[in-house]
């Protein structure tokens, strides 16, 4: 069986066994949430989606027997429903535009099916898969979803240039002072880290302010890019050498999401696009600092299964999507 997640960021396939052994998997970037201009995903987009299915297609992927979802950007795209129309004119694949709450499902089941397997499923368990263009909270009890993703945050700042104050340009002098400022922000708004970054933070801050009252529970399970990149960037593991297994399961913190985006906007370009991937540094920044900034003292568990597995799994457990 191969589910197709069609995201906001990435297209990832994965070909399963009704026993839910995964065979062969498959990642591509295809941003189709970049530069949404009044709602419409981009021609260079579109290409990107159609080079990645006709590379399935070349690999020998049986695409006219697939079972295909498209998520957030595809829900918003005022041309959504022509892309569908050419994809199946063009690889016989049926891709259906899925709503966030479906979209919450399918992901839980592949990370359950992934915690069961790693002996760590617990019913307590809360899930959080920021995307491309949306980010889904949920729980046994309930899901929400809120209408942020990496790619979408990071195109609506609006950055400013500001000259440093005199406090800033004081504690930059002598930061072993920040350590008698108690106001979190105050703190961040005067420490000497890059301006730009600063702004990224904030906003991260207050969009994540009034959700951070809803998270409940002390175990979450995360299973979006930010998090697996940034354990596999900890682990020393180049892009094009990653594998799902080096992630699974490992534990993260809060201010390990704050390090990284940190890391990484001082890494250089071809570092970034060797250990990273094409176009990623900045998207990884705005999604570790909104991860940074929603969690507090939760223990952080990384899954990388999600909506192309729950595809899977609901086929072979004939659960209607």
């Amino acid at each position: 069986m191969l589910g197709i997640d069609m995201g906001s960021n990435t297209l990832r396939a994965v070909l399963m066994d009704k026993n839910f052994n995964k065979l062969q998997s498959e990642e591509f970037i295809i941003a189709a949430a970049k530069n949404m201009q009044n709602d419409t995903i981009s021609d260079e987009a579109i290409e990107r989606i159609f080079n990645a299915l006709k590379s399935l297609k070349e690999k020998n992927y049986d695409l006219g027997q697939a079972k295909a979802v498209a998520t957030a950007a595809f829900r918003k795209a005022k041309n959504a429903t022509t892309i569908m129309e050419q994809i199946e004119k063009k690889f016989q694949l049926k891709v259906q535009i899925i709503d966030a709450k479906t979209e919450a499902r399918l992901s839980i089941l592949g990370m359950q099916e992934r915690l069961k397997s790693l002996k760590l499923f617990k019913k307590q368990l809360s899930y959080c898969d920021l995307g491309g263009a949306s980010c889904e909270i949920s729980s046994e009890q309930s899901c929400k979803s809120y209408d942020f993703g990496i790619i979408s945050f990071y195109e609506r700042m609006r950055f400013k240039t500001a000259k440093p104050s005199a406090y800033m340009r004081f504690f930059k002098k002598n930061p072993q002072n920040l350590k008698y400022i108690k106001d979190k922000n105050l703190k961040f708004h005067l420490s000497s880290y890059p301006m730009h970054f600063k702004q990224i933070l904030f906003q991260a801050l207050t969009i994540s302010k009034h959700i951070k009252k809803e998270i409940k529970g002390n175990y979450f399970v995360l299973n979006s890019g930010v998090p697996t990149t940034l354990c596999a960037y900890k682990q020393n593991i180049k892009y094009k050498d990653y594998l799902e297994e080096s992630v699974n399961g490992k534990i993260l913190q809060k201010r390990d999401f704050f390090n990284f985006a940190l890391k990484i906007w001082n890494l250089e370009q071809e570092k970034a696009r060797i250990y990273l991937g094409e176009n990623r540094k900045k998207y990884l920044i705005a999604g570790s600092l909104i991860l940074f900034a929603l969690f507090e003292k939760q223990k952080l568990i990384v899954i990388d299964d999600g909506v192309r597995e729950g595809v899977c799994i609901a086929h072979f457990k004939n659960i209607k999507i």
